[in-house]
């Protein structure tokens, strides 16, 4: 299997991070893996994508992080590869890390990864779908009963009378945003600080209102899924629980948070098999999903992260069983791609 793992920087691999646990482990397994940062595509009449490519040396490596050091490394291994030819193009870059720096909010990885699809390479996630569900108003399209009550507006009237309406505690956050940057959370009935809340959010564009979960005080729930449903490794589903650190309203780590082992109760299964029609539709691989509760509160589809915590907290591996799935993908469509014009049913 050829694979390449598309991020927004090679040079700022971690051993922790997710993309580089699944590069490894494909490796371990005799692959052809390369990483590729997204401003490294290139395209041209010929109807080829081309890409700078990244690999360590070609050497068995003990560990994630000895795979990685090699990586970032001036050891790098740096070769110019048409991306046609792969089996496997995963697209890890998250577009809104990459806008910090740019007013360009234009993710690359889309409009290359969609010529990839149309010349028969199996891109993930697809293209189209990341397209779709890139914007947090994604969670729109799912049951009212599995989301909290939401405004998207820009309209500083509208975003005050449904916090008047809502007569509860709300979190304001960009729309655009990822992290818990500029988050803010509103008692109920707050005047004081409201308006210069609205405005510091409001100036990266829409916002949402949304309702607050008080769960999430006990923490939320990150949950990775494969094809729609739960990873399973054992008696572990892939998930565990963020807990905040003191005096933040966030449950992020980089912010301090806490993880811990966690129970995939009845509710987060059948939050999960909601959730599952969407994403196989829309050809969402892999992806993160934020539970509080009973409600989703995000759905991380560029780069979900969290193998690292699951791997360390269970004492499992989780990139064996999303490579595993991955090899097996690629065996089909390579053992039907003479009589299949679409994968689409593949997909599920």
């Amino acid at each position: 299997m050829r694979a390449c793992f598309v991020v927004n920087n090679v040079k700022t691999q971690r051993p922790t991070y997710t993309t580089l646990h699944l590069g490894y482990e494909a490796w371990k397994r005799g692959h052809d893996v390369r990483f590729m940062s997204v401003d490294a595509f290139s395209y041209g009449d010929d109807n080829r994508v081309l890409g700078l490519t990244a690999r360590p040396p070609p050497r068995k490596y003990a560990s994630p992080k000895k795979f990685c050091r090699a990586l970032v490394s001036d050891e790098v291994v740096l070769e110019e590869a048409c991306l046609n030819e792969f089996d496997v193009v995963f697209l890890r870059n998250n577009p809104s890390v990459a806008a910090q720096d740019s007013v360009d909010r234009f993710n690359p990885a889309i409009d290359f990864g969609r010529r990839l699809k149309r010349n028969g390479v199996m891109v993930i996630n697809d293209p189209d779908g990341l397209l779709r569900a890139g914007s947090k108003m994604y969670l729109a399209g799912f049951p009212k009963e599995i989301r909290p009550k939401t405004l998207v507006s820009r309209n500083v009237d509208k975003i005050k009378e449904f916090l008047r309406e809502l007569d509860g505690p709300a979190i304001i956050k960009p729309l655009s945003g990822f992290g818990g940057q500029n988050v803010f959370y509103v008692r109920r009935g707050q005047v004081s600080n409201l308006n210069q809340m609205i405005q510091a959010v409001r100036k990266e564009g829409y916002v949402i209102a949304q309702e607050y979960l008080p769960q999430v005080a006990r923490g939320d729930k990150r949950v990775l899924l494969l094809r729609g449903e739960p990873i399973r490794l054992g008696k572990h589903a892939a998930a565990y629980k963020r807990m905040r650190p003191k005096d933040d309203i966030r449950n992020n780590m980089h912010v301090g948070g806490i993880r811990k082992r966690c129970e995939f109760s009845d509710v987060e299964e059948r939050i999960c098999s909601l959730l599952r029609p969407r994403l196989v539709t829309d050809g969402l691989y892999f992806v993160g999903v934020d539970v509080v509760g009973d409600r989703i509160l995000e759905i991380n589809v560029f780069a979900p992260g969290g193998i690292h915590n699951i791997n360390e907290l269970y004492g499992v591996n989780v990139g064996q069983v999303v490579v595993e799935d991955l090899e097996r993908k690629v065996e089909v469509r390579t053992a039907y791609q003479d009589t299949l014009a679409s994968d689409a049913w593949i997909k599920s």
